[in-house]
């Protein structure tokens, strides 16, 4: 009889790591750049892996990266889940086998989501991951709360705005953009955006182009705004993917955003925001998935703790 094992992994030999992501994503081939960008470069640390196997078949992965987060009163360091991935062929095959692929009476990915919980709760404050309608259920039964669904807002552009405040591209995230961020901060939790992390994410981001600009009031930095464009079936969609300002000039970045928008012909344009207050004066329509959610574990927060969600926290929408 075999040995069905649940390991924690960090620091992986780049080749070990690399067949390791070969064996889930077979049909995609590696881009180096993709694959640091991915798992070794982040900031705030290199990927953890969970890893489940069967003697030396790999039955299953949870991926996590560190990241660090921010209110106006501290910060939190924390994990965000990246990849979640079991081998259901494999696991089929040994179970028409007579093999016996669970422990405690567990599966799989719920063994892996337990050896993720000892880790956190030795190692973390705050932990988020987005997570699919068929996935919500393993880790609700495993002690993590669904928060809310994806805090997503849409709005048809139909024409430009009025605008008071200058506005200027940039191409680098510095110290002052730092310090801006940190200026409107809220009791609402945040990622740490300093300079390394939000140059990482964007600029650095290989899967992605990011437009971000300065805004002046007069000769001061206001705040910034990052923006992409999204192109599916010759339709274009803009995301406003973080907004930094003070409650009072939000507004004036969005009009700004829906502006550049309608210059590369985006039909609409979309958002996750926690302020729906502003956005329903602007017109945005609420459009929650109610297929994908956000799910949160801490063994030293409560839910009483409110988030600042925007399109910075994932790739997915």
């Amino acid at each position: 009889m075999g040995n069905l094992t649940f390991s924690e992994k960090s620091n992986l030999k780049l080749n070990i790591l690399k067949n390791l992501i070969k064996k889930f994503k077979k049909n995609k081939t590696i881009d180096k750049k993709k694959f640091r960008w991915d798992y070794i470069s982040n900031p705030f640390g290199s990927s953890k892996f969970i890893i489940a196997k069967y003697d030396n078949l790999i039955l299953g992965m949870i991926v996590c990266f560190p990241q660090v987060f921010i209110n106006n009163k501290k910060t939190f360091n924390g994990y965000r889940i990246q990849d979640v991935i079991t081998d259901v062929i494999t696991i089929k095959k040994l179970i028409k086998q007579g093999i016996d692929v669970k422990k405690n009476n567990k599966g799989i990915f719920e063994n892996l989501i337990f050896v993720l919980n000892n880790f956190i709760k030795k190692n973390s404050e705050i932990n988020l991951g987005f997570a699919n309608h068929a996935a919500v259920p393993y880790w609700s039964r495993n002690n993590w709360d669904v928060l809310t669904n994806f805090p997503l807002y849409e709005k048809k552009i139909l024409a430009k705005e009025n605008l008071n405040l200058k506005f200027k591209q940039i191409y680098k995230f510095n110290k002052k953009h730092e310090n801006c961020f940190i200026e409107n901060l809220t009791g609402k939790i945040d990622i740490f955006w300093n300079k390394k992390y939000s140059n990482w994410r964007y600029f650095g981001n290989p899967r992605a182009k990011y437009n971000v600009y300065e805004a002046y009031d007069k000769k001061k930095l206001a705040g910034y705004v990052v923006l992409k464009i999204f192109s599916q079936k010759n339709e274009k969609t803009g995301h406003i993917c973080q907004i930094v300002c003070p409650t009072n000039l939000q507004k004036e970045l969005i009009n700004f955003s829906n502006n550049f928008f309608m210059d590369n012909k985006c039909i609409k344009m979309n958002m996750w925001s926690v302020n729906a207050k502003i956005l329903n004066k602007l017109k945005f329509k609420e459009n929650f998935p109610d297929y994908k959610k956000i799910v949160f574990k801490s063994s030293s927060l409560k839910k009483k703790y409110k988030f600042d969600f925007s399109m910075g926290f994932s790739d997915t929408y």
